[in-house]
């Protein structure tokens, strides 16, 4: 009886187990979203680049260059460029020099290094760094880059920043901290995210897995909760909503027809103070992503990205191993009390379902700890199977 008891108890612990890791993709159902910044950055306003002239240039410097000078008048604030810098020029390096001067008509603009996860023979960058408490062994490693010209460098930040999709192909989250030299980096992202959000990387830390963004007075403006990875899911929950999005020349001509005073092709007034991103319509500059919504932009990503932190983090953190195992413990000690009384067994059973989703919730809400629907429905499941199985254990033909 004793040993039919253990491992009945065993049984119905594991069987709840695997119910609660089966529903692990459902792990952010029915759970609120931390609260968003008292005073949440504007969505940033698309730059795109969706045609070039021909083959000859393997980026758009040029391009780029006359839609920085068109756009600085107008003082978008912060500017970032989601575009490959580290090819070489065709043309002459003169390019470099003009493009990293128009780039220092910005305040802090922020661009994007290709990351490895392995040395390679780039040159290694020293990039900022964010005080963090606890380990940093899971985040994803940036060591080295293919860096952009020196004259680049010096007129804009560079970030780490490097997009893996899910094993099925799909991308469902974008990564905000980086480990570099057994230390905590920012992403391009969260480099543009802050300041926009008025924060200063320096005085925020990385505590455990949760991101808390400070100014420079040290106040806390948001805590962001991030994955194993340092990574936030991605707001596919919108496909018809699109980011704004200008094309790159027609910038340039409504700059101009701005000039001589022509109706433009773009109100450029709308960009004064907002975040803008330079990217780009060509597979090689800003690629096609596979999505849950379709294929998309990487830009878009961004965008969908940036407007689900500023209504609100979503719950990614992984509830700790010993609230699972106490949870369905109690689950199946419950069922072992209600014996043979499957109508009483099945109230004790939503009634704790109910106990740890509500306590899931409280925890989503305060901390952003993701899982209360999956290990709800394992501790439901393993409070009615435990009589049951004890029974079975106990019938004659099993004995």
């Amino acid at each position: 009886m004793f040993v039919s008891r253990i491992l009945a108890f065993l049984a119905a612990i594991a069987l709840g187990l695997l119910a609660a890791v089966s529903l692990v993709p459902y792990s952010q159902a029915f759970l609120p979203h931390l609260p968003a910044p008292a005073k949440a950055p504007p969505e940033p306003v698309l730059i795109s680049i969706e045609d070039l002239a021909g083959e000859s240039w393997p980026w758009p410097r040029l391009d780029l260059t006359l839609a920085l000078r068109a756009m600085s008048p107008y003082r978008p604030e912060p500017v970032g460029l989601l575009l490959p810098l580290d090819a070489p020029d065709t043309f002459e390096p003169a390019q470099d020099d003009q493009l990293a001067r128009a780039l220092a008509a910005y305040l802090s603009p922020a661009i994007s290094a290709t990351t490895f996860s392995a040395p390679t023979q780039a040159e290694t960058l020293s990039l900022p760094k964010i005080p963090h408490t606890g380990s940093i062994t899971s985040l994803r490693a940036a060591d080295s880059f293919f860096a952009p010209e020196k004259s680049i460098q010096r007129a804009a930040q560079t970030a780490a920043w490097k997009v893996t999709p899910e094993s099925d192909g799909l991308l469902c989250r974008l990564p905000l901290v980086f480990r570099h030299e057994n230390a905590v980096t920012p992403s391009w992202l969260l480099t543009l995210y802050a300041q926009a959000l008025g924060a200063d990387l320096s005085h925020s830390t990385l505590a455990d897995r949760r991101l808390i963004l400070r100014d420079k007075n040290d106040f806390e403006l948001q805590a962001i909760p991030l994955d194993r990875r340092g990574s936030v899911p991605i707001d596919w929950s919108h496909p018809d909503q699109l980011p704004e999005k200008m094309e790159i020349r027609g910038v340039v001509l409504a700059a101009e027809q701005e000039r001589i005073g022509v109706r433009p092709y773009y109100d450029l007034k709308g960009i004064s103070k907002r975040p803008a991103i330079l990217a780009g319509g060509l597979a090689e500059v800003d690629p096609i992503i596979d999505s849950p919504i379709g294929r998309r932009s990487l830009a878009e990503a961004v965008v969908r990205t940036w407007t689900g932190l500023t209504r609100g983090p979503a719950p990614v953190l992984h509830p700790p191993s010993w609230t699972i195992f106490l949870a369905l413990f109690l689950a199946s000690a419950l069922g072992f009390s209600s014996g043979k009384r499957g109508g009483v067994c099945l109230v004790e059973a939503i009634a704790l379902a109910g106990l740890v989703m509500g306590a899931g919730w409280i925890a989503a809400k305060i901390e952003g700890y993701a899982g209360a629907f999956p290990l709800a429905l394992g501790a439901l499941l393993t409070t009615i199977i435990t009589p049951r199985l004890y029974q079975w254990m106990e019938s004659s033909h099993v004995r």
